[in-house]
């Protein structure tokens, strides 16, 4: 009996060892595979690299040798020749780093877009000149004289719209903002302490206008310390807008119903829970509606 129960003890333990040395085996394979995918995901890249390095060099190539078959004429495209020539710089430097595909392939079709745009222009450019080369003077200047009138009713018909667009704006008057310290849960006391400020109290009135287009308008408004640090719950887009193509972001977002009469708000900043007392000097509170500057007030913390 003695000698049955070791043997099955040794072919118990041959058997786990068995396993063990499969485990160990599958283990090492899976890592040898991986190791494998991570090195042919870095070839692909350093192609990837390569291609889009050779993309931009002939594209700039291409580029150098229009302007030099264009002469003089590249001259007066030399803004647009140096947008291109930093776009091309700025996507190196991005091949040169660690660098992303998406980004620098979207970099990439923006420069070739420039590029066959500059290419049009230049086309459009020559063609122009030869046709002026082969008018005599009465024709050039029947184009002068129609170029004239064309610019004459462009520029009245823009000064006309700015006054339109000017007569319809909205504006923000009477802008005040105080701090306010909260006394017994609820009362409110305008206080300058900056360790006593709880809130920012801004206060405005939108203007009488029956040019504007009624409805709902969302009015952002920035307040800034004396170091011209903005007051801000978070810095991603969903406490930013966009003021003339650039992303800012703001304190206050507030929607007003407006009727095109006067409607007059009140508004708060609340001190963050982890927010340090108010800075002693000038806040200046700024109103932004419509891509417009509407109103600015400040006030000062002792």
């Amino acid at each position: 009996m003695s000698e049955s129960n070791n043997n099955k003890i040794k072919t118990v333990l041959l058997a786990m060892l068995v396993i063990a040395a499969l485990i160990i085996v599958l283990m090492v394979w899976k890592w040898m595979g991986v190791k494998s995918d991570l090195a042919e995901l870095e070839e692909i890249k350093e192609a990837e690299r390569i291609e889009m390095q050779l993309q931009v060099d002939s594209l700039m190539s291409e580029h150098n040798r229009i302007k030099e078959a264009y002469g003089q004429l590249a001259d007066s495209l030399k803004a647009k020749d140096s947008i291109i020539q930093a776009n091309a710089v700025e996507i190196k430097k991005l091949l040169d780093t660690k660098w992303e595909y998406g980004k620098t392939k979207k970099k990439l079709d923006r420069l070739r877009e420039i590029t066959q745009g500059y290419l049009h222009q230049m086309d459009s450019l020559y063609t122009l000149n030869r046709q002026l080369m082969a008018e005599n003077e009465q024709m050039r200047e029947e184009i002068q004289v129609e170029q004239r009138k064309s610019r004459q009713l462009s520029q009245e018909k823009e000064k006309l719209s700015e006054k339109i667009v000017a007569g319809s704006a909205i504006t923000a008057y009477n802008v005040q903002a105080t701090g306010i310290r909260i006394r017994g849960g609820k009362r409110e006391e305008p206080t300058d302490k900056g360790r006593r400020i709880d809130k920012i109290k801004v206060s405005f009135s939108l203007s009488e206008n029956v040019l504007a287009q009624a409805g709902k308008k969302t009015v952002y408004i920035r307040i800034a310390d004396p170091n011209g640090k903005v007051l801000m719950k978070g810095r991603g887009d969903d406490y930013s807008f966009l003021y003339k193509g650039e992303r800012l972001q703001y304190s206050i977002m507030e929607n007003v119903s407006y009727a095109n009469q006067s409607v007059t708000v009140e508004t708060y900043w609340n001190k963050l829970p982890l927010q340090e007392d108010f800075t002693e000097g000038t806040y200046n509170v700024t109103l932004y509606l419509d891509d417009a500057i509407v109103g600015q007030t400040s006030f000062k913390v002792r």
